[in-house]
């Protein structure tokens, strides 16, 4: 596998409503960075309080990563998809990509279990991935997936 650095930045993001185990919630957006990374990143986690349409409490999970570490939660989160979400992902890159960064929405209950599906709805982890200046359009987007792990 290569090591050619592709990612700029990450940005992970998801709600917990009033609802949900807040533990459960960091857990899920803790099994995408590996464990060697974990601690240092655990303090750059914004929270934000806000409240939902009926009043009720819901917090906002915000992670920003920049460089090496960007690149090994990218490396991380792409290298244990299963097949059929990396077919997907593949297959629809034209709707998740501006041609410089990437778009996904795993599943956040499959996350907190250690498992990082697509979903479209509304219980997810959004995730962004920036790609470096020579990383632009779908094709190049393939090539960097495939040095980040990605198994079609």
């Amino acid at each position: 596998m290569r090591k050619e650095k592709v990612v700029a930045l990450l940005e992970i993001e998801t709600f917990a409503h009033a609802t949900e185990d807040r533990e459960k919630v960091l857990k899920a957006i803790f099994n995408l960075i590996p464990e060697n990374i974990r601690d240092y990143l655990k303090d750059n986690i914004l929270y934000v309080n806000l409240q939902g349409h009926h009043g009720n409490p819901i917090t906002l999970y915000r992670l920003k990563v920049e460089g090496d570490q960007a690149q090994e939660i990218a490396r991380n989160i792409f290298s244990k998809m299963e097949s059929f979400d990396s077919k997907l992902l593949i297959s629809s890159l034209e709707d998740r990509s501006d041609k410089r960064s990437l778009y996904l929405r795993l599943d956040k209950q499959c996350a907190y279990l250690g498992l990082f599906k697509l979903l479209q709805g509304d219980d997810v982890i959004k995730i962004r991935v920036c790609f470096l200046p020579h990383i632009r359009g779908i094709e190049k987007i393939k090539q960097a997936l495939s040095a980040l792990g990605l198994k079609p």
